[in-house]
């Protein structure tokens, strides 16, 4: 039973070792070897890979007990009748729940303790529900046929996330044998969508295998209500719902927008590394060949742009500190701390970072604004939402959800809160508005006429124009940094009245 499959891992590695040379042995064919076998298998070959994912949580969120070193705290420090469940356990669930297997049914049940994590000892818990049919989906490998109590081996492994290995092996690392480092968001999926809560319906994507649609399987999610642009619902009772808050995030589509332009669009290549995951890391992080007319694909930025699948120094394995990671791509210089210069020729590309710090507009002296000291996450993630959407105080009115705001502007109320920011939004859109119909009118003169601003002249004209770009792509309506947007848009009109004039 489970206990066994435990053991089959350095059996299979064998076996499998064997075929690959040809050594006499009698199982030396694929029919006759197992589909998963083991993360142990795989560590000869990805061995930091292995090592990192072994501090994981993934890898901890099951883990087998068999030794006093994996119980959490001192068993001799229990009450008695909690020492006599905690001998019994054969599994630690997430470092605090206890399982054990029933001896007649092979299901994997609770025991009536659990570790509490605050006060670190040992306390009654109401056991005797079945962990496999609640957890067991996601927190062992290789279970999505359904039959928890055979699982490969406990804890999120290798094989849940890029697929059966056996093949993989065969094949002497053949990489269309396994899902590869640049996993699809699906693969997440299979566990990250808010499955259903009732009971005696699964939580995973039962018979889901890594780099198959998950569209397969979509009996298994609740209904998505995610609509991009508005706000996410409250996460209720739902567990682990990024997937579906992704789906309808910009994120999600990111690389369509490449797609949607064309091989001939000039500038593809250099925003490949923001907009597409799969050929982000293939170029960037393994420095191979990426053609972006044949090899692109609508991945977007996917989960594994910013979480590391095996581990990571940084909080929910993300790949960086949060801030630079949307700094990495949400800003002018992609990531470059130091102030930059915005250009003439085209539109600024998400500079939200440099809105909210105050720099890079030309001309304008850098202006710290209210929300400057602030984390992009602080505001684009409330209640941890993958959508990134910022949570008006209107959005939730009435409800005792709490909005965006509510975190630092405590000393003031939901309504106050709502009217900053639409007059916020107002004075900077009627203000955007304006200056959209003199660019536009100007525009279609120089096209008429290119000699209609020349030298300095057309210097400002260029400079004023670039200006606006800025606060129209910052998108924000001002909430980013109100006092730098007014004070950009104020000069920006002052100018554009002295074009105007130069060319009546």
């Amino acid at each position: 039973m489970t206990k066994k499959t435990l053991k089959l891992a350095a059996v299979v590695i064998v076996l499998l070792l064997a075929a690959v040379t040809g050594t006499a042995v009698t199982a030396r064919t694929p029919a006759e070897l197992p589909e998963y076998v083991g993360s142990q298998a795989c560590l000869g070959c990805h061995a930091d890979q292995s090592v990192a994912w072994q501090e994981s949580l993934h890898h901890e969120s099951f883990q087998v007990i068999d030794n006093p070193a994996a119980y959490p705290g001192d068993v001799s420090a229990a009450a008695p009748e909690l020492q006599a469940e905690l001998k019994q356990a054969d599994y630690v669930w997430r470092g605090k729940r206890f399982v054990a297997q029933d001896p007649v049914t092979g299901d994997l049940k609770y025991l009536n303790v659990q570790w509490n994590t605050e006060t670190l000892a040992y306390e009654t818990y109401k056991g005797g529900s079945i962990w496999s049919d609640s957890c067991g989906g996601c927190h062992s490998g290789a279970v999505n046929s359904g039959i928890h109590k055979e699982m490969t081996e406990p804890g999120i492994s290798c094989e849940s996330c890029h697929g059966p290995g056996r093949d993989h092996i065969l094949g002497k690392g053949d990489r269309s044998k396994i899902v590869t480092s640049t996993l699809p968001s699906e693969t997440c999926a299979q566990c990250h969508s808010g499955m259903n809560t009732i009971k005696g319906q699964p939580r995973n994507a039962v018979g889901y295998k890594p780099g198959t649609p998950i569209e397969d399987y979509a009996a298994t999610f609740l209904p998505n209500s995610y609509v991009n642009g508005q706000v996410p619902p409250q996460k209720d009772d739902h567990h682990l719902e990024e997937y579906p808050q992704w789906k309808a995030s910009g994120h999600a589509n990111a690389t369509n927008l490449l797609i949607e332009h064309g091989p001939a669009y000039p500038q593809r290549q250099e925003c490949i590394y923001c907009h597409s995951t799969a050929a982000g890391i293939q170029i960037k992080e393994k420095g191979l060949p990426f053609n972006a007319e044949t090899d692109l694909v609508n991945d977007g930025v996917s989960c594994v742009a910013c979480h590391d699948s095996h581990n990571s120094e940084f909080t929910a394995q993300l790949k960086m500190e949060p801030q630079a990671l949307c700094v990495s791509c949400h800003s002018v210089g992609r990531g470059n701390p130091a102030p930059q210069t915005i250009g003439t020729v085209r539109a600024p590309h998400s500079p939200q970072a440099d809105m909210l710090w105050g720099q890079a507009a030309i001309g304008i002296a850098p202006t710290k604004g209210v929300h400057s000291e602030l984390t992009c996450v602080s505001c684009h993630m409330t209640e941890g939402n993958h959508m990134m959407s910022v949570i008006k105080p209107a959005d939730v009115a009435g409800t005792e959800r709490v909005d965006s705001c509510t975190k630092c502007h405590t000393d003031s109320t939901a309504d106050s809160r709502g009217v900053y920011l639409e007059l916020w939004n107002e004075s900077i859109n009627n203000r955007l508005a304006v200056i959209a119909a003199d660019v536009a009118t100007i525009d279609a003169r120089l096209k008429a006429n290119a000699n209609a601003l020349t030298g300095d002249d057309l210097k400002l004209y260029q400079n004023t124009r670039a200006n606006f770009w800025y606060v129209q792509k910052d998108k924000s309506g001002g909430a980013h940094n109100f006092e730098y947007a007014i004070k950009i848009l104020s000069q920006v009109q002052k100018d554009m009245a002295k074009i105007k004039t130069i060319l009546k």
